[in-house]
């Protein structure tokens, strides 16, 4: 018996940009201890299973695995999902707007499906942060040994270097220019001989509001000791955590915000993400997160399951 996946390309128009996703519409006919398996087989940024839901047509359920482990929420997977849902005819599109619920592990997402012809698909979902943000972090000489570049690049005048965790903590480190965040280097002995490790963030996110992509505001980034060298992940995890670390800054009042986020570049797999940031204040942050994918390939498991 074969089993049908795809493969996507997410956070952006271009084929062979963004993000690579898989996604098996049909994984009730998977066997549960090959999902590891797969996933690690295929080796892609994360591989997601789709099961049908109980009592709504437009709801499923889904696993969602990296190379290394399941994972209990992640953003990509979204875009991803929703636009094979509409490829296999799992959910008919009316009118100009679709909605349907993703049911991860840790919540349900609600998501909505534009129609467009043009061959790629925009989705948006919608979250809540309730970020915590901590400014105690390391000293800027710290930073710019562990980083790998000289202090006059940490950015202290639009933004701060914090702490921001909604769930998994990360070090948000603002920087001068997109030219500082590419060349940027991660120095894992700097980072053991400094006070970070106490903070107990694995992952760095370098930003600079000065980015060169057209329609861009921020230009972003992981780092880390769980992050090898020559690694450019995506960044759509740290959206709650950041929507939380720029809410806390003083020029951040009550109101709705919309900004664009750029990762990577054409040689490293260029990424765009669209959000819309609500900030009320003593509620948790309204986070709208919103992309194109691509749909690249369309594949067979040949395998027992």
């Amino acid at each position: 018996m074969s089993i049908t996946y795809y493969t996507l390309d997410v956070f952006t128009k271009t084929a062979f940009q963004g993000a690579q996703i898989a996604v098996f519409p049909f994984a009730a006919d998977l066997s549960e201890e090959l999902l590891p398996f797969i996933a690690r087989e295929l080796n892609l940024s994360e591989t997601v299973f789709i099961y049908p839901s109980e009592g709504n047509s437009n709801t499923f359920k889904l696993r969602i695995f990296s190379p290394t482990a399941e994972i209990d929420f992640a953003g990509h997977p979204m875009l991803a999902v929703a636009h094979v849902l509409v490829e296999t005819g799992q959910v008919k599109q009316e009118g100009a707007y679709t909605k349907i619920t993703l049911e991860q592990n840790k919540q349900a997402i609600e998501v909505n499906i534009s129609a467009q012809d043009s061959g790629s698909s925009f989705v948006q979902f919608t979250l809540q942060s309730s970020a915590i943000v901590d400014r105690y972090t390391p000293p800027g000489n710290e930073l710019a040994s562990i980083l790998s570049i000289e202090e006059r690049h940490i950015d202290h005048i639009f933004y701060h270097t914090r702490m921001a965790s909604d769930g998994v903590p990360y070090l948000i480190v603002p920087l001068t220019s997109q030219q500082a965040v590419e060349e940027a280097r991660f120095d894992l002995k700097a980072w053991g001989q400094s006070t970070a490790p106490a903070m107990a963030a694995q992952e760095i996110l370098l930003f600079s509001a000065k980015t060169k992509m057209k329609g861009s505001n921020f230009h972003a980034r992981l780092v880390g000791p769980s992050i090898g060298l020559h690694e450019d992940p995506p960044v759509g995890s740290v959206l709650p955590a950041f929507a939380g670390y720029l809410a806390s800054h003083d020029n951040i009042r009550e109101g709705t915000y919309s900004f664009a986020i750029d990762r990577g570049t054409v040689d490293t797999r260029l990424s765009l993400l669209n959000l819309e940031m609500d900030v009320k204040k003593g509620r948790p942050i309204t986070l709208r997160v919103g992309g194109n994918s691509v749909l690249i390939s369309k594949n067979e498991l040949l395998i027992k399951v």
